[in-house]
């Protein structure tokens, strides 16, 4: 297999192996808090994914709940951004992440709280 190219397995009824060359994964963890929940995911899969994606530096995305992780202040969800290159991620972060970061405390304050990880592809 190719370097940087990322596996991905889709298990449902058929067994397909995707190969992808994506070499970074921005992974965003997010504690929601229940009374927002359901404006937070709308929010997240109509504005700040495209967004994200409108960048023209990432390629592919995942949006997903944790299991088993709920509790009295929220639910956890992660959002990975696929993107293809080291430049390309710096990029990101130097022209859109602070824009991009500050629109969703504009918009929901102090009811969810993210971190986020960068994860390298290896094979």
């Amino acid at each position: 297999m190719p370097e940087n190219y990322l596996l991905l397995f889709n298990c449902g009824r058929n067994f397909n192996i995707e190969l992808i060359n994506y070499m970074l994964i921005l992974n965003v963890t997010s504690k929601v808090a229940h009374h927002i929940e359901p404006e937070w995911k709308t929010w997240i899969r109509e504005v700040w994914i495209p967004k994200m994606l409108a960048t023209g530096l990432f390629g592919e995305f995942r949006f997903c709940k944790l299991r088993e992780n709920d509790d009295d202040e929220g639910r956890m969800y992660v959002v990975q951004m696929y993107c293809d290159s080291e430049e390309n991620y710096q990029t990101f972060l130097k022209e859109h992440d602070e824009v991009i970061r500050q629109e969703a405390y504009a918009q929901f304050g102090d009811a969810f709280i993210s971190f986020r990880t960068v994860m390298e592809t290896l094979h």
